[in-house]
């Protein structure tokens, strides 16, 4: 990171290593005027303003683009800025974007960690980060690379039992249905062994009833 943000004049000791999130806090380390700076970097287009009081660095080759990350890659930028890097992950519908399995955008990003926090609105519309307290060490979890850093983001079974942790409204329901895509990146067995482990029994058995429906 710190030779592709010199090559742009960014000391690399704003970001929150090893993400290329920056925040007014992690810039004072290195500016005594950390609002002004990023302020500067911003018009310069190096930055790009997430939310405020968070900023991303412009990949060297999105320079002088329309450049707009996606709203789940923001949403790890600002789970990491919040949490700290490793600390939060992207769960619910937002990890079963990021695994693949819904292809429908959406308008809300949704992240836990181990405080609560109060949601952020993206700059420019682009949605809203919802934080939700959760005991980290309970989820299984994994790390996956974003364009701003690698972001925990829970696994494919564990997003399934969160999405299926209360009953679902319809067929229709986006959870419904990034449930039935992602049981098909696993196996029932792997998924029952995880719901044995994490006590989400209940959960389990509504993805169950979920697949016998789709198939009656």
């Amino acid at each position: 990171m710190s030779s592709a943000t010199r090559q742009v004049g960014i000391p690399s000791g704003i970001f929150l290593d090893p993400t290329l999130m920056a925040t007014g806090l992690s810039a004072a380390k290195v500016y005594s005027q950390p609002a002004a700076e990023l302020a500067r970097l911003t018009k310069a287009g190096v930055l790009f303003k997430v939310a405020r009081g968070y900023y991303a660095a412009v990949p060297i080759n999105k320079r002088n683009t329309n450049w707009r990350p996606s709203l789940e890659t923001l949403s790890a930028g600002v789970c990491n800025a919040v949490h700290g890097p490793g600390n939060g992950a992207l769960w619910g519908l937002s990890a079963a974007r990021i695994h693949g399995a819904l292809p429908r955008a959406i308008a809300i990003g949704y992240v836990s960690g181990p405080t609560q926090h109060r949601p952020i609105e993206l700059q420019s519309g682009s949605g809203t980060v919802e934080f939700r307290k959760r005991n980290m060490h309970r989820l299984d979890l994994q790390f996956l690379d974003t364009e701003l850093g690698p972001v925990l983001v829970t696994s494919i079974d564990q997003t399934i039992l969160d999405l299926s942790a209360q009953s679902f409204i319809n067929a229709q329901d986006l959870r419904a249905e990034a449930v039935k895509m992602l049981m098909g990146m696993t196996s029932i067995d792997r998924l029952m062994a995880l719901a044995i482990r994490v006590r989400g029994q209940a959960a389990f058995a509504r993805v169950r009833k979920l697949q016998s429906d789709a198939h009656s």
